[in-house]
């Protein structure tokens, strides 16, 4: 009988490790989740998911937590101590002897903080010695979320981003990436960018929810000053938010103005586009009491 594969998920309560870990458990992996936050990570445990608490930033809570896995799914928060968290669970893998790091890292503009320090970790997990593969996804189609608000209230939806075009990619996508990858052979040393199926304008987004919504959306471009005191004004780390303009910047000028084929390589089916996730999530965006 073969060794059932052991797994442990950084970020598991976010975006991604919130769908990645079902996924994982759905297909016998046995998984181990790293938290903060015992009481977010119930409904995982619930599904079968082992709990380590910890902190990325803590070197000591992590040896526990890497001890006996064969892979690491690496998922960092935006902030500014991203780089020094994942040089910690590296040093950790390499003490206990984790062969694998999967690291969710990220594709988008070099002028952003966030990115700057998600390459020196790439080039940083390159170097450890250790088996890896990079999953590089780009704008995530949730980030729209942000604005339900303004899209449910007033039919605008305000960003920084000018005519900037991207290949946005649904979380979903993601997860089923990272599922492929995890459970599959023949990765190692390999880094793939994802994205969705077409490269789109906040226009285009605009234009879909429309549709979709069957209302009028407009899009308003607005300063990246105005974009910042928003997103601070939200809750948002001042250095992630300074980060986020940085990207929208970078963006606007069509960094990401291309696709790649890469989800449909690893998974077998097409990227999700984006009227398939507006119409998935058209109740968040037409909800008069918004939650997201």
């Amino acid at each position: 009988m073969s060794k059932k594969l052991k797994v442990l998920v950084t970020g598991a309560t976010g975006n991604t490790g919130s769908l990645l870990v079902p996924a994982l458990l759905k297909a016998g992996v046995d998984v181990r989740i790293f938290i903060r936050d015992e009481a977010k990570a119930k409904p995982l445990k619930d599904l079968g998911a082992e709990v380590v608490s910890g902190d990325l930033d803590e070197p000591g809570t992590i040896l526990p937590a890497v001890k006996n896995v064969d892979k690491i799914y690496l998922l960092t928060w935006n902030g500014e101590t991203q780089l020094k968290q994942a040089e910690n669970v590296i040093n950790a893998a390499k003490y206990e002897g984790v062969p694998y790091i999967v690291r969710h890292s990220m594709w988008g503009p070099e002028n952003s903080r966030i990115i700057k320090q998600g390459d020196k970790i790439e080039e940083m997990i390159k170097s450890s010695g250790l088996q890896w593969t990079l999953l590089k996804p780009t704008f995530y189609m949730q980030n729209t979320m942000m604005a339900a608000q303004t899209i449910s209230s007033d039919g605008v939806i305000y960003w920084d981003m000018k005519d900037g075009r991207l290949g946005m990619i649904d979380v979903r996508d993601i997860a089923d990436s990272a599922l492929a990858v995890i459970t599959g052979e023949g990765h190692e040393g390999k880094s793939y960018i994802l994205t969705g199926p077409g490269a789109i304008s906040f226009n285009d987004v605009a234009s879909t929810f429309s549709r979709v919504l069957d209302k009028e959306v407009k899009y308003v471009n607005v300063p990246g000053e105005a974009a910042l005191q928003s997103m601070t004004g939200m809750g948002v780390p001042q250095w992630i938010a300074e980060g986020y303009v940085e990207l929208s910047e970078g963006f606007s000028k069509n960094f990401a103005n291309s696709t790649t084929e890469n989800v449909k390589i690893l998974t077998g089916h097409s990227a999700r586009s984006f009227e398939q996730f507006a119409k998935d999530f058209a109740q968040v965006f037409s909800s008069k009491e918004i939650t997201v």
